[in-house]
Parts: C-alpha cells; structure tokens; sequence
C-alpha cells in the first residue's frame, strides 16, 4: 500500500490492521442520523438502518449506538470485513490505495479515542466526536440521485406517479419503513436528538446538520440559537445547503453565522455546498436549482462571513461533461477567499447508488476525455506548498480524491467487468427523467448523444 499525500497515513493504516483488516475508527467516531425516518450509519458508504423505538426510548444515545452497529464493531474487533463497508475494500483490494476507512480514521476527531476503540469489546456505548444530522426530507431541489427519503419534492413525485420503470429494479420505490415523518406531526428521534444533544455536544469535535435541504427546518435555526446561548467554543459546526433556498432565507442564515463568529460561540463554521458541474447541466443533475443564483449566494456567503466553503461533489456519470468548468469557478473562489487558510475547498463523494449514475458505466473514452482531463486540470493548478503561501491553488488531498476515482475506473476497465444492464437503466431512467420534468437531456448533454442511443440499445 503507497500513498503520495501523507506519509501519516500509513501510521494509520498500519494501527488498523494491527487490530483487523476491516478496523475502523468511524463505526465508534462517526454517525449520520436520518431523523425524519429513524434511521443511522456510521460513514455515508454503508445504508443507514432502522434506529428500533425501545432502544431510544431506554437509552437515546442508540441514536448512534444500536445493537446493529455494535455488531459490526465487533466483528471488525474479530478480523472480519463487515460486508457493509464493501466501498472501501474493493479500494484497497483494487487500487492499492488508502480507502475511505484510513482518512476517517486518522481525522482528528477519530484520533482522540483510538487506543480506547481498540482495546473495547464492541458492547460500549460511545459519544460519538462527528455527528451529522438530518431533521427533515423537505428539500427545493429533486437532484436525479436523490430520492424520496431525502427530497420531499422527490417524494411528492412518486406518491403521484410511481417509481421509474428501470428493468426489473424499478427506481425511487418508496420504502414504507423509511417514510419520512411529517415536520408537523411529532417525532419521537427527534424527541430523543433534543435529550440527548445537550449533553453529546460537549463532546462532539464536529456537528453537521445535513437534510432535505436544512435551511427548511426549524430546528437548523434552534441549532443555531441554542449554540449562540450555550457556546460550545471548541466545536466545528457545519451546514450543508444546496445555497437556493427560497426567501429570505440565506440572508438569515448568513446574519447567524457572523453572529456565532462574532460571538466566538463555535471554533469554526462550515458551509458544505453540493455542486460537480455548472450551468444547464447542473441544472438538470440537481432539478430546482438556478446555477447563476446558486453561485451569487456562495459569493456572498463567502464575501460576509470568515466561514469555510467545502463544495461536496456526488461524483456521477453526469458530473464528467462541464467537470472541468466546475473546477475553474472552484478555483476563482479560491483565488479571491484563500489568502491565510484553505476557506474554499472541494470534496469528491463517490455516488454508488442508483448503480446506473455510477461513474462506472462511463467508456473509457468519456474516461479519457473527461475525468482525465479534469485530473490533469488540478494537477497543473496544483498548489505549490514551497513557494504559494496564498492557498490558491488545488490542494494535494483534493487532487488525490479524483485521482482515486480514476484509477478504480481504469481497474475495472482492465477486469472487463460488464456494466451493460445499468447502462441499459441509464437509458430507461432518462426517458422518463425528460418526460416527467419537461428536459431534454440531449439538448443539454450533446456530448453524451451517441453515449445515450448505445445505452437504449443494449439487449441485455
């Protein structure tokens, strides 16, 4: 196992398997919480499962510690590979390269109970140190990799017109055990979040509140209020947004952020923007937003506050056409706010599912002339750390998230693993995607015309 970015990383590395193979930090530091529909994970790469009612209403810290969850810290404590984690050995088994599970566990806010993680049995309750939340699905935006669970707009679509016809899987079916809970009806893993968030900040390193789109719900603004009234001056408090809310909204977010900042009530704040390509394209990737309002409100978000901007890139087969367009206005951002810290920087989620938007499907010609151009973009705008004390250009760790994209899909590529029935989805969801919200996906992807006919042809 090399790795160019930081030789750290291989002090981590070498410490998780001194335990196991599928040791990670993040089962015990780490929880994203679904409010809305009960449900939590550890990490975005495993699903998220069904936080049981009686474990909350006993303990509500089962919002992170579940049975579930302590199961398969355990079988990492034995040697074992939880199944769940497969994203991230198919990266080390594949690449030779650090997966997901060593730079979330060499975070700063893993790091702190290492050694505590390492010698427990996998039955303990933990506080976890990075905490991610959602309290609502209501969201402005039906992103194309969205769903129901996640996007109120999406969920009105399928109640209304069903799930798309994808083969034999169809898309978007509504989980009735995942069905969000009304905001106006009450919620008892809210309820527990309330108990429970008092005490579990004061330990937290991060808390991030996700959604929906979180500018929607009351309870981002109590966050945010209750921080103001009980600082917490050693927490990194993150939002994510989609930065198009309607109204006033942004405004009043904004005007809260400089009062946190003013009143030194949080270490850091962070705003978490989801973006991967630009103009009509990422219009159409994200449906509901406007690309000239989106990137006005990101200016001026940076321009009022001395907050960090982290653009979250759910990298995808759509993201390859204006990637490198997205990445120059990344850079122009960096170029105007990075004058003493990294304020602006870029992040590449990958997207598994749906599997047919997976990078996966691409050829390796839209490979080549995509992602690979767009890697060799970052590189030439490559931070000079010697001599660029302005933190201008692309850091190494960003470069290496899109390098690590590329060389899986070359390895799978070069494994000639077929992926003809998720083109053949890709085909079917684009149709209907173009009927339902009066699009054109030709007419906004020309690039990708012959791509789409060679998908709707498969006989597979």
């Amino acid at each position: 196992m090399t790795d160019n970015i930081n030789k750290e990383n291989k002090d981590t590395y070498d410490f998780l398997n001194s335990i196991g193979p599928g040791f990670c930090l993040a089962k015990w530091t780490q929880v994203t919480v679904h409010l809305e529909s009960g449900t939590t994970h550890s990490c975005h790469h495993p699903v998220a499962h069904k936080i049981p009612l009686e474990e909350i209403e006993k303990d509500p810290g089962a919002l992170h510690n579940t049975l579930f969850k302590k199961e398969q810290r355990k079988a990492m404590l034995q040697g074992k590979r939880p199944s769940e984690c497969d994203y991230c050995w198919r990266i080390e088994d594949n690449t030779n390269q650090y997966s997901e599970r060593v730079f979330k566990s060499h975070a700063p806010w893993s790091q702190i109970d290492k050694d505590k993680i390492a010698n427990s049995t996998g039955d303990e309750n933990f506080y976890p140190r990075y905490v991610e939340v959602s309290f609502s699905n209501v969201c402005n935006f039906k992103c194309t990799y969205c769903g129901p669970n996640f996007s109120s707009k999406w969920m009105e679509e399928i109640k209304n017109q069903g799930p798309y016809q994808t083969g034999k899987i169809p898309y978007n079916k509504i989980n009735e055990n995942l069905v969000p809970i009304p905001e106006r009806e009450h919620n008892p893993y809210i309820e527990a979040f309330w108990k429970w968030f008092p005490e579990a900040v004061k330990h937290m390193h991060t808390f991030r509140i996700t959604g929906g789109e979180p500018l929607l719900s009351k309870h981002t603004f109590r966050v945010m209020e209750h921080l103001l009234a009980n600082p917490q001056p050693n927490l990194h408090f993150s939002i994510n947004s989609n930065a198009c809310p309607p109204g006033d909204l942004w405004n009043k977010f904004i005007t809260l952020v400089q009062k946190l900042e003013k009143n030194q009530a949080i270490k850091s704040f962070t705003l978490f923007v989801s973006a991967e390509s630009t103009g009509k394209q990422a219009e159409y990737s994200r449906d509901g937003m406007t690309w000239e309002i989106f990137a006005e409100n990101v200016n001026n978000f940076c321009k009022r506050t001395n907050a960090n901007c982290r653009f979250m890139s759910a990298f995808n087969i759509l993201s390859l056409p204006t990637l490198d367009y997205f990445l120059h206005f990344v850079l122009k951002l960096k170029l105007k706010y990075n004058k003493k810290w990294d304020r602006v920087l870029v992040d590449f989620a990958y997207v598994r599912h749906p599997q047919f938007l997976d990078i996966k499907i691409a050829t390796p010609q839209l490979i080549e002339k995509y992602l690979k151009s767009s890697l060799d973009y970052m590189r030439k705008h490559e931070r000079n750390y010697h001599i660029d004390s302005t933190y201008h250009g692309f850091d190494q760790t960003e470069i290496y998230k899109l390098d690590r994209i590329y060389k899986d899909c070359v390895a799978r590529f070069e494994q000639k693993i077929t992926v003809n029935f998720d083109r053949k989805r890709l085909g079917q969801f684009i149709k209907q995607y173009d009927q339902r919200r009066n699009k054109s996906f030709v007419d906004t992807f020309p690039e990708y015309k012959q791509f789409l006919e060679m998908c709707r042809n498969l006989d597979v």
